[in-house]
């Protein structure tokens, strides 16, 4: 019978076979990606979220989990600030998005032989249809500098070699993206809060004067110091709708030990870059009036000034794909087009891509926006517009502010609405006089019924109104609606009021 073996003895046999072992190979500590030098330009941003909206990011159990994995390994590889927002933004997309996965991927080492890198986006990006260049913009102009030394003399590029964008729209062939746009309008009439109207639609993809959505959402940059940013900016943005926390007003410049300096729109268009491409998605930069921003330097009556100051607003823009909005003053001229009543120079609506004229019909108090000049979408039309009062609480108080609400299109003419003809205002008033007696003479009609009629019609119902006011007609309350009635008054009647 065998002896038994004790247990020490049992450790002791087995620490001295494992010390006979040769030693093993100490596998290799993972390496970093080293990230490229791929500068972080709002051009290139926006290049990279463009090519990731036409991928899929769903960790599907079948074909697109190492696609998936592989593209966010390449977006961490650029190295930018911004990535990881990028990266997170583009797999929350997908219905299977896991935030544990996500960071898993995200803060996971890579073997140095693995070798994913930026480039496998494009990589990925052409097997899922994506017909563009294989590089960021940033990266093509970098490349060609430092290549080819360009001659002196004309330098042309044949159309072929150039990439067709779309026109991507804040508001559908009235707004573009990516360029710059000016409202102008007289003091009181609301082109401010067509703005704020405009940002409130920027962030939250609501309020659209087409009553369609837009997205997607961003981000507002405002600089508008001649309204009061906590009376004034703040109640009208929360009336209108917007989401506050993506709105961000200017307050000026910081120096160091210094008290804030204003903002210079000849100066400090770098600096308004630089906060454009920390947010990342700014749709919409509001620039209330530009006069108000513009230093000594600078002549506003002068084309070419404006122009120079112009130049890198266009270019943040483009690169930015926000559109760059202006909100001017009329001047007090009574001739000439409406294209000559922006304040200044005429480079204002000349270098804008679109430009809309706010104004007030004196015959009916009706108002509109109407384009100037659109050379991407639709100059036919504009809009009607009302300010209506909202009353906001703040604890315990009460704030009295106003919005904007879209009425219907327009189809004024912006020349007519600046110098309508007094011959044309009594012309409307008589029409509704006429249509009104024959719409009242067989007898009491709701007033709902008498609307559609006047729309019908093509007359306004300020029109209406007005030419009610003018005439004998009762209103009462009947069973279901309001009705309105024509009254026929002989010569010698002694009724003291038009309205009965």
């Amino acid at each position: 019978m065998p002896s038994l073996i004790q247990l020490p003895d049992l450790k002791r046999a087995i620490f001295e076979a494992h010390q006979k072992l040769p030693p093993k190979t100490k596998a290799p500590t993972p390496k970093s990606v080293v990230a490229p030098k791929i500068p972080e330009t709002l051009e290139n941003i926006s290049h990279l979220k463009k090519i990731l909206e036409g991928m899929d990011p769903d960790p599907q159990e079948h074909g697109n989990r190492v696609p998936w994995r592989n593209t966010i390994w390449g977006i961490r590889d650029l190295g930018w600030s911004s990535g990881y927002d990028i990266a997170l933004e583009y797999s929350e997309r997908g219905d299977l998005f896991d935030q544990t996965d996500f960071d898993g991927v995200w803060s996971s080492e890579l073997k140095e032989k693995r070798k994913i890198s930026y480039r496998s986006i494009f990589f990925i990006a052409k097997q899922n249809g994506y017909k563009g260049i294989a590089e960021f913009p940033s990266e093509v102009t970098k490349k060609t500098s430092e290549v080819v030394k360009q001659p002196k003399g004309l330098v042309t590029t044949s159309a072929d070699q150039i990439i067709a964008e779309r026109v991507d729209w804040l508001v559908e062939d009235c707004f573009p993206l990516g360029m710059i746009g000016v409202i102008g309008g007289n003091p009181g009439l609301g082109k401010s809060q067509i703005a704020i109207k405009l940002a409130a639609l920027a962030t939250s993809g609501a309020g659209s004067p087409l009553q369609n959505g837009f997205a997607p959402i961003g981000s507002v940059i405002i600089l508008a110091n001649e309204d009061d940013a906590a009376r004034t900016i703040r109640p009208r943005l929360e009336a209108a709708g917007a989401v506050l926390n993506k709105v961000h007003i200017v307050q000026g410049i910081a120096q160091e030990g210094k008290e804030l300096e204003p903002f210079q729109l000849d100066q400090d268009v770098a600096l308004l870059r630089d906060c454009a491409t920390k947010l990342g998605d700014v749709r919409l930069i509001i620039i209330d009036p530009p006069n108000a921003y513009i230093g000594g330097k600078t002549d506003t009556y002068k084309d070419s000034d404006v122009r120079k100051m112009l130049a890198p607003l266009q270019t943040l823009a483009h690169d930015s794909g926000a559109l760059v909005l202006l909100v001017v003053h009329l001047n007090k001229r009574s001739d000439g087009g409406a294209h000559q009543r922006f304040n200044g120079t005429g480079a204002w609506v000349a270098v804008s891509r679109v430009a809309y004229l706010v104004g007030e019909d004196e015959l009916d108090h009706t108002r509109h926006m109407l384009p100037v000049k659109n050379n991407l979408g639709n100059d036919k039309y504009g809009f009607i517009y009302d300010i209506k009062e909202k009353i906001l609480h703040s604890g315990e108080d009460e704030i009295k502010t106003s919005h904007i609400t879209w009425v219907d299109k327009s189809f004024r003419s912006a020349n007519e609405l600046l110098a309508p003809s007094k011959k044309t205002q009594i012309k409307a008033v008589d029409e509704a006089k006429n249509f009104l007696e024959e719409e009242l003479s067989g007898g009491t009609k709701p007033v709902n019924d008498i609307k559609e009629a006047a729309k019908s019609a093509g007359i306004s119902w300020a029109s209406i109104r007005r030419a009610k006011d003018d005439m004998y007609i009762t209103v009462k309350k009947g069973s279901e609606a309001w009705e309105w009635t024509l009254v026929q008054v002989s010569n010698d009647s002694n009724l003291g009021a038009k309205n009965v």
